[in-house]
């Protein structure tokens, strides 16, 4: 990596913990070049403008989520369900150890910024899409294993996980507590059984309602 990427690496990382701890617009560019070490007046030999900054904060979001999403999601042998089990316990431990603070980065983007900048409006919209991919295609590995109805809109109900999830971390900011996520998991395990929490009457049994 050549010291010009280096430093731009460097911008973005401390851009990414400064806004993902205290927003976009509260972020002020000399605060992210005084973290980075970066000399001031040197910003826009990175980027042409702010927002090309926070398009930059985004990418390295969806790469950090993303991540999150193939070590849960891409174990072979593992069945589907299961996975996205694990995916939604990874969650309950991430937020648990921060004791409920920053929220989701995307989930915090979307509500700042999406009615601000159409240029990130788009760009959010493409990463929540490809999340709602990865989600989707584990539902429809386990229709076709026959864990899940044949009825079952794998489609609409990756939308509904991820929607459910996201609505969940918001109010376990609020709460401080990890109870609506495990709510949320005990009732979506009636249609998707094995994302119930682990030791929390995960929904084994209770057949496969989707329809």
């Amino acid at each position: 990596m050549t010291a010009q990427a280096t430093t731009r690496d460097q911008i973005i990382t401390r851009g990414a913990a400064l806004i993902h701890s205290q927003g976009f617009n509260a972020t002020g560019l000399q605060q992210v070049l005084d973290g980075a070490g970066v000399p001031k007046g040197s910003f826009y030999f990175y980027f042409k403008s702010k927002e090309e900054f926070g398009l930059a904060i985004i990418d390295r979001f969806a790469d950090v989520i993303g991540a999150l999403f193939s070590r849960a999601l891409d174990v072979p042998g593992v069945p589907a369900l299961e996975r996205l089990g694990r995916l939604l316990d990874t969650y309950e431990r991430i937020f648990v150890k921060s004791g409920f603070t920053l929220g989701c980065p995307i989930g915090n983007l979307s509500l700042e910024m999406a009615d601000s900048s159409e240029r990130f409006r788009a760009r959010l919209q493409e990463v929540i899409g490809s999340l709602i991919a990865r989600i989707e295609s584990c539902l429809a590995e386990a229709k076709s294993a026959g864990a899940l109805s044949p009825s079952c809109d794998t489609a609409e109900s990756a939308h509904l996980l991820f929607q459910g999830l996201e609505g969940a971390i918001l109010q376990m900011k609020v709460t401080k507590s990890v109870e609506p996520l495990r709510l949320f998991r005990k009732y979506i395990s009636i249609y998707l059984p094995g994302a119930a929490p682990a030791g929390r009457g995960a929904a084994k049994n209770i057949g496969k309602g989707v329809s």
